[in-house]
């Protein structure tokens, strides 16, 4: 079990009373993806085996992406106690994004182009936008508690021209840095790192 330190912003282990390390909240932000990337290709399963037809498809994706976008943003907040209007709003915004590209999705399902494969994999697409309601809610918790940040380039990955420009050295305030996947042409998949600390 764990219990949220809002100064610290860190879990603590409530039967040991040790820090977590923010690897191992990193983890379980990962192990969410995984399970939203699970069910939504269920979902894309029972749309190619006829048992749901596209507009309950599209229903059951929308509901599985806002359970998850939910459960990641008060993972980043600290709890649902952490979570407040301004985080409510970032992932009803962030989950409208999404619904607009379900509908359009949804229309070229009606348009009969799209292989099973390419259904299943482009379902699956969709759970990386979860990782975005994780990073807003923490940058925002964070901002509150006057953290600072750097924000850094994976040497491994193909960066877009937005993240190039996002990179940030040197320690700054964590309002004046943009987190990883927003407003970026990466999206949820965005594998920018970033690392805190307080001054």
């Amino acid at each position: 079990m764990l219990e949220f330190d809002a100064r610290s912003h860190r879990y603590r282990n409530t039967q040991t009373g040790q820090f977590v390390r923010y690897a191992e909240v990193l983890k379980l932000a990962d192990e969410e993806v995984n399970r939203l990337e699970v069910r939504l290709q269920g979902h894309a399963r029972l749309l190619n085996s006829g048992k749901i037809g596209i507009g309950d498809f599209q229903e059951r994706m929308a509901s599985s992406l806002k359970e998850s976008h939910l459960r990641m943003a008060m993972l980043g907040a600290g709890g649902k106690k952490g979570m407040n209007p301004q985080q409510y709003g970032y992932v009803g915004q962030q989950l409208r994004r999404q619904y607009e590209y379900l509908y359009k999705f949804g229309k070229t399902l009606e348009g009969a182009t799209l292989t099973e494969a390419q259904i299943l994999r482009r379902a699956k697409s969709y759970a990386k936008s979860a990782n975005i309601a994780f990073r807003q809610a923490e940058f925002q918790a964070r901002g509150r508690v006057g953290f600072y940040a750097k924000r850094l380039l994976d040497p491994q990955a193909r960066h877009c021209t937005e993240c190039i420009s996002y990179q940030v050295l040197t320690w700054t305030l964590i309002s004046q840095i943009v987190a990883p996947g927003v407003n970026c042409s990466c999206g949820g998949r965005c594998r920018c790192r970033v690392v805190f600390r307080k001054l």
